[in-house]
């Protein structure tokens, strides 16, 4: 109990560690939950080391600083050069003319008062008209005259009148053709004349600047328009800066655009580091959320499930180490579509994509946020996710890999149009993306074989394998156990229709048929169907001796197919494909020598079929070797037959654990009746010939 005082008030806490009951430690939900913080761990970890580096002195720089070492681009980088861009709209800006309003009449107007001006002087000069007043014209130009302009000008003589009056009408006329400028309250002469004027007399400048009007009046509105379209028209500067490229000397003094292009190679400030960091732990820390509540509520059984889990791991180490270890210019042509197929063969297409999905999210910080690469991947991985349950051969899957990389190409095309990659750059990314394509397939096959092995999935591509009858295990039984091993073919043939029909693995119902009386290897002629000349080994022995030998060949074809590495789903049909059925004859012969025998001694061991596909093949077992017994094999006869055994299996609750519905089992009634009409057709008689 810890104590401490504050203003006067007494506080008082106590930190326990929290105990958890062994209930508690060992249930599933406990064992589910670490599981999954292990995987959120291992990639956060990876994930966040490689931001570590932003703290490093040598990657942390500010404007003004001096370079301690030559700074090499990490990797490729397009630059988006503004300062570039801001100079040439400068250059633009200085170079384009200025848009004015131009009034042809301004130049005539004023020219017409500048001769009645004249006409006035002169007739005050002769004394004609003493009366001279000027107001009109100043009214007509807007000027007013000044007095000691006139007074200049009527003392002069009438030939210098005339002289003045030549050559400022002159320069007058040259001034309006070159055009007189008006920018607010400015009025501005164009070259030559604004340094022509200042050669003039005073008389003269006073003469012209009276009747000298702007003709051009300056359009700011329309400048501006202009100016704005101009710069409209004016497109990012991109530079690319290629990996090891020297892109700050030792000794140099960065300035704000150098700055700008080491951020852009991964170089920043301690304070933007820092931001950057907390950043990526934020988004993380969100990333990971959304990974266990849709983990933890969606994918229970495949997590608590050891193989999937350790495979699961394996590939996710492998996928980051990977990638946090290249350079960053090479992770278009990194094959991570392999971690795509080795989770969706090893375990299923929803699983599969889910975490490859979350995959590639964490993977963001170490491939620097490049969204077109994970936009192309979560695309073209959605769509390659169901074209893997297509996939039956080896082949088939190097041209998924291919078909997706096809997809990821178009993907990045179009992305990086609207991104505006360079173009050269953009055509090699699309080639490292076909070979990443071709080799994805490649190396998931050549993987998949120990994933198999070492973590024991059963696969597609293991059952195949598994299906080839050259098999040594099929090999035996097919030469010690002959009628066992054609009773297996005919319940494969019919298991295998009815999963198709239901929708369940077909291809796992068939192999597993295959397997599921190798028991029988171990004492063949005890099993009728392998038994010669009509001699029965069970009449020599006890009925309780004939019970166990009978019930124990779910347990020896288990054993068997444990030392020949047969998967663990199709031992596991080994023991459920005869549930815990009753052996009514044997128990009938030894009822007869002993009363009190019960009939739980003479019932299998079960399990009870657990799946589908066990159900089926249980149902296909009995049927078979019934139906061998009808002496008259038509359709009514034979869906009679069924119907009764499968009723006889639901009284008996051996299908209860199966997810069967009533409806599948009609559909697997009328399939069976449809293969055993096929295999047991009536054939033509024909009459003997000599």
């Amino acid at each position: 109990m810890k104590k401490f005082s504050l203003f006067g008030l007494k506080f008082m806490f106590e930190v326990k560690r929290s105990s958890k009951n062994d209930v508690e430690l060992y249930s599933t939900s406990y064992a589910l939950r670490e599981k999954i913080i292990y995987l959120i761990l291992i990639m956060f970890i990876i994930a966040f080391s490689s931001k570590i580096g932003l703290l490093s002195k040598n990657n942390n720089y500010s404007v003004g600083d001096v370079v301690i070492s030559d700074i090499y681009a990490p990797k490729t980088i397009v630059f988006n050069d503004k300062s570039a861009k801001e100079k040439i709209i400068e250059n633009m800006i200085a170079q384009s003319g200025k848009e004015y309003i131009y009034s042809a009449d301004a130049g005539r107007i004023y020219l017409e008062t500048f001769d009645e001006f004249f006409d006035d002087i002169y007739a005050l000069k002769n004394n004609k008209d003493s009366n001279v007043d000027f107001k009109n014209l100043e009214k007509d130009t807007g000027r007013r005259i000044p007095d000691t302009m006139v007074k200049d000008l009527l003392s002069l003589k009438v030939p210098e009148i005339m002289k003045l009056q030549k050559e400022t009408r002159k320069f007058l006329e040259n001034l309006y053709e070159s055009g007189i400028i008006q920018e607010k309250a400015t009025i501005k002469y164009r070259s030559p004349f604004d340094k022509k004027i200042e050669k003039l007399s005073n008389l003269q400048r006073q003469v012209v600047e009276t009747f000298a009007a702007p003709n051009y009046i300056y359009d700011e509105d329309k400048t501006k328009k202009a100016i704005e379209e101009k710069v409209s028209q004016i497109n990012d500067q991109y530079i690319e800066i290629k990996a090891g490229t020297l892109v700050a000397k030792k000794g140099e003094i960065l300035n704000e655009r150098r700055i700008k292009i080491l951020e852009s190679c991964g170089v920043y400030s301690y304070k933007k580091s820092l931001g950057i960091m907390m950043a990526n732990l934020t988004y993380l820390f969100i990333i990971s959320t959304l990974f266990y509540q849709i983990i933890f509520n969606r994918y229970k059984k495949d997590i608590l499930r050891k193989s999937t889990y350790r495979s699961t791991v394996l590939i996710i180490i492998a996928f980051f180490l990977t990638f946090r270890f290249i350079n960053n210019d090479l992770i278009y042509l990194m094959p991570a579509d392999t971690a795509l197929f080795l989770l969706v063969l090893l375990t299923n297409t929803k699983y599969g994509l889910m975490m490859i999905s979350f995959m590639l999210f964490f993977l963001l910080p170490i491939i620097d946020y490049d969204l077109i690469f994970l936009v192309m991947n979560i695309a073209s991985m959605t769509f390659g996710a169901y074209l893997i349950k297509k996939v039956n051969t080896r082949a088939a899957l190097i041209a998924v890999g291919i078909q997706m990389a096809v997809l990821k190409v178009a993907t990045f095309g179009l992305l990086s149009f609207f991104s505006e990659v360079e173009t050269f750059g953009a055509a090699l990314k699309s080639g490292e993306i076909i070979v990443s394509g071709l080799v994805s397939g490649m190396i998931a096959i050549a993987l998949l074989p120990y994933f198999e092995k070492t973590f024991n999935i059963l696969t597609l591509f293991k059952l195949l394998e598994l299906g080839d009858l050259s098999h040594p295990l099929l090999k035996k039984l097919s030469m010690e156990a002959p009628g066992t091993f054609h009773h297996s073919m005919m319940v494969a043939t019919l298991s295998e229709n009815a999963a198709a029909a239901v929708g369940a693995n077909a291809v796992f119902a068939r192999v597993a048929s295959y397997y599921h009386d190798i028991g029988k290897c171990k004492r063949p002629q005890f099993y009728v169907e392998n038994q010669q000349n009509g001699e029965n080994p069970h009449n020599r022995v006890s009925p309780f001796m004939s019970n166990l030998i009978i019930t124990s060949h779910t347990k020896d074809g288990a054993e068997m197919a444990k030392q020949y590495q047969i998967p663990r789903e199709i031992r596991n049909i080994m023991y459920e494909h005869q549930g815990t059925t009753f052996l009514a004859y044997f128990y009938n012969k030894a009822k007869a020598l002993d009363p009190t025998v019960t009939k739980e001694e003479f019932r299998y061991s079960g399990p009870k079929p657990r799946s589908k596909e066990s159900a089926i093949i249980m149902l296909a077992d009995s049927i078979e070797a019934a139906v061998r017994s009808l002496d008259e094999k038509t359709p009514r006869a034979i869906e009679e037959m069924l119907r009764k055994i499968i009723n006889s299996k639901i009284e008996d609750n051996q299908l209860s654990e199966a997810d069967l519905t009533f409806k599948e089992i009609e559909i697997i009634i009328h399939t069976f009746v449809k293969s055993l009409i096929s295999i047991h057709h009536v054939r033509i008689k024909y009459p003997g010939q000599k």
